[in-house]
């Protein structure tokens, strides 16, 4: 049965991506240029249902996941945190080295190897992180990566229910990801009832509270479904280049402060704005 609910959840963000291509607004008539431009600028076809997504998944959010992440942050202490996450952050290393041999990056690939053999073995698992106090960075790649280093554009800009932000091109590679993730096989082979779904819902939980303070940031702003398309965008150029795009002062600070990994520190309290 957990195998038949893993193959489901596995297929679900396709049906998403289905969906979505299906709901394209009308494109505006070329006797109003203005309107045009900025329909291309945007690069938006799905806006009316993006929109409404946006509000749906910002409902859910504020009325679970946020409460839920206030609360993690104040009860448990940074360090154990910074545990869990590097749990989550070592599984996907085995994916990421397949991604760097697919963009024909073998250096870092091997770097990788040596980052997750390292952290499982000293690091008890992926409990601890001494590959990066030894000089073997953490490196962040998906399929939606690789197929930009092939050529492949992004497409139209997409909003997917409690995923948040992406377009065509990164809707398919989050998809194909499910399908392909070495970590995600094995647990399939493993058969172990209710196994995928409590992994897939506690790492999907850890990126939601170690991202706090940035969606706080785009909750404040006065156009929360633009903010979050922008800094979206932003990011993922950011990522697709390995770093070397360089941002204007203040994409660059909003980077620094928020879509680096954070090193949690022991709080006493978490926000409650």
């Amino acid at each position: 049965m957990s195998k038949h609910l893993s193959h489901f959840q596995r297929l679900a963000p396709v049906l998403l991506i289905a969906i979505l291509i299906s709901a394209c607004a009308t494109k505006p008539p070329a006797s109003d240029p203005v309107a045009l431009a900025e329909y291309e600028r945007e690069n938006d076809p799905f806006k009316p249902l993006n929109k409404a997504t946006w509000k749906f998944n910002v409902a859910v959010d504020k009325a679970i996941l946020r409460p839920l992440a206030i609360g993690y942050r104040t009860v448990m202490p940074g360090f154990l945190r910074q545990m869990i996450t590097n749990v989550f952050q070592n599984a996907e290393m085995p994916l990421v080295f397949v991604h760097e041999l697919l963009q024909g990056e073998p250096k870092r690939a091997g770097v990788t190897v040596g980052r997750f053999l390292t952290n499982t073995t000293v690091g008890i698992g992926g409990l601890l992180d001494p590959a990066t106090e030894w000089g073997l960075e953490r490196h962040d790649e998906d399929f939606g990566q690789t197929l930009a280093v092939w050529g492949v554009g992004p497409g139209p800009f997409v909003m997917l229910p409690f995923l948040g932000p992406s377009n065509v091109r990164d809707a398919f590679g989050f998809a194909a990801d499910r399908f392909a993730d070495p970590v995600g096989i094995a647990i399939d082979h493993a058969d172990v009832k209710g196994l995928q779904l409590g992994l897939t819902a506690g790492e999907a939980f850890d990126i939601r509270q170690r991202n706090f303070d940035v969606i706080e940031e785009v909750y404040a702003s006065p156009d929360t479904y633009t903010t979050a398309r922008s800094v979206y965008r932003q990011n993922r150029a950011f990522d697709i280049s390995n770093g070397a795009i360089t941002e204007s002062e203040e994409e660059e600070e909003f980077f620094d402060e928020d879509f680096e990994d954070e090193e949690f520190e022991d709080e006493s309290s978490a926000e409650t704005n």
